[in-house]
């Protein structure tokens, strides 16, 4: 069973979040928040975060569920409506300000975890036949 958290209208940049989401996909959740303790981004305190509150989740909906065999599913983040503000600038003019907004979606499973594939090793082909040297 999938078990879904959202953190909407979080004030971190989406490029921010989107950095550190490659480290946790896939990821058995105390992997994944082993893997985002160690990180000295402030967003890692958030996906943190998030993922506990999927635990706590998928506990609360399924008593009999082990914390230990939930994974991450599905991890990305999209961007939010922006704050506008207006700094003063020279000559009378105003220059803008955008605080950018983020909503983080996290999916959680139980289900059994898929295999990574395993990269083959692929012959390097020979080359084309270059032009005759003159």
């Amino acid at each position: 069973m999938d078990y879904k958290v959202r953190v909407r209208y979080l004030r971190i940049g989406r490029r921010k979040i989107a950095r550190l989401l490659p480290f946790i996909k896939g990821e058995y959740v105390n992997h994944a928040i082993a893997n985002l303790t160690v990180m000295p981004q402030m967003s890692s305190v958030v996906l943190r975060k998030a993922i506990k509150s999927g635990i706590a989740n998928a506990i609360f909906q399924s008593r009999n569920i082990n914390p230990d065999t939930l994974w991450v599913k599905t991890a990305f983040v999209d961007k939010a409506a922006m704050l506008k503000r207006i700094r003063a600038a020279s000559r009378g003019s105003a220059d803008p300000i955008l605080k950018r907004l983020s909503h983080i979606t996290i999916v959680l499973s139980d289900d059994k975890k898929p295999e990574k594939k395993k990269i083959k090793a692929v012959a390097k082909k020979e080359e084309s036949p270059k032009a005759a040297e003159v």
